[in-house]
């Protein structure tokens, strides 16, 4: 990082990534832009010949250079349809025809595209298929590495770690975006969408295989809305983004709480045809001790799901406490 993007008063700089997808307007980007170091576009996928399922992406790149932030291609085993498939990551990792014919199509997009690099975003790893993912990030890094661009790999730590050798993959990446959030908490029970005591425990352990400076601190821009009583495998939370809870508490007059533990706020609330509801957010306050985390372990940065909605009181507390790295 160079020093010149650090102010006087030395308040440190960090790198932002934050996520968009290709439905993401011109304006919402802009309000973003000056905050962030990348945006990773969501998601080109791939079939089992290794040929890119690629997006709309043109305006995208174009948008995000003129606005001053470096775009990032992301890949996901996304099929033709545009769904996850499990299936399309084994034959990734057992077909290796396939693999590098896929990292030869990034590549080429990369450099085709002017993207600024590729994350990849492949959800679970089965502990057979550890060697084979390093291998698939080492090759793609190598390649990528020498012209100037770079890999991030995108992982959720504590769900499938039989099948991720953390200290080889901080070798292999240039960075490691631990999502330390998880979509799947819409089906249990209320809590909070990124409890900070949980992340210190993930942290406190990561950092011991991977360099800090080399980890990405998945950050959620929105917040959680379930409806009472909870059903085990019926109730499903509903996402809203963290400017709509605060003015939904606003608006049913909701008593706000404070969880000192998980850092978050939460409340309930009565809606129309009488359903109680619990919505667990962030604001000024939880954010903040979020973004603590990054000074307590001297992390690179910070990565936000997503970009799509705003949340100025984020942007408040992120350029209070950091300025963005830019490249």
């Amino acid at each position: 990082m160079s020093g010149k993007n650090v102010k006087s008063n030395q308040i440190r700089a960090i790198i932002v990534n934050g996520y968009a997808t290709a439905t993401i307007t011109t304006e919402a980007l802009a309000r973003w832009a000056n905050n962030l170091t990348y945006v990773s576009y969501y998601s080109y996928g791939y079939n089992s010949n290794g040929d890119l399922v690629p997006i709309s992406d043109d305006s995208l790149i174009r948008d995000s250079y003129y606005l001053g932030v470096a775009p990032l291609m992301v890949l996901t085993p996304f099929d033709e349809s545009g769904l996850y498939s499990y299936d399309l990551l084994k034959v990734l990792f057992t077909d290796p025809v396939m693999r590098d014919r896929m990292i030869n199509n990034i590549v080429l997009t990369v450099i085709e595209k002017n993207y600024y690099g590729v994350v990849f975003n492949l959800g679970y790893i089965a502990p057979e298929d550890k060697e084979q993912f390093i291998i698939t990030v080492s090759k793609t890094s190598a390649r990528l590495n020498r012209r100037g661009t770079l890999v991030i790999v995108s992982i959720v730590p504590g769900v499938n770690d039989e099948g991720i050798d953390y200290i080889a993959l901080g070798q292999a990446a240039n960075f490691v975006e631990l999502r330390t959030f998880q979509w799947e908490s819409i089906y249990g029970p209320p809590t909070a969408v990124a409890s900070v005591a949980n992340v210190q425990e993930v942290l406190s352990l990561i950092i011991t295989r991977i360099d800090s400076h080399k980890i990405l601190m998945g950050l959620p821009n929105y917040g959680l809305d379930w409806t009472l009583p909870h059903v085990p495998g019926e109730t499903i939370a509903e996402m809203i983004s963290n400017t709509e809870a605060i003015e939904l508490a606003e608006r049913t007059g909701a008593a706000i709480h404070y969880d000192e533990i998980a850092h978050s706020h939460h409340y309930q609330y009565t809606d129309s045809l009488g359903s109680i509801h619990e919505v667990w957010f962030d604001d000024v306050r939880s954010t903040s001790a979020k973004l603590e985390l990054v000074n307590q372990f001297d992390l690179a940065g910070i990565s936000i799901w997503t970009i799509m909605n705003p949340f100025p009181v984020g942007i408040q507390m992120l350029n209070e406490m950091f300025t963005v790295y830019k490249v």
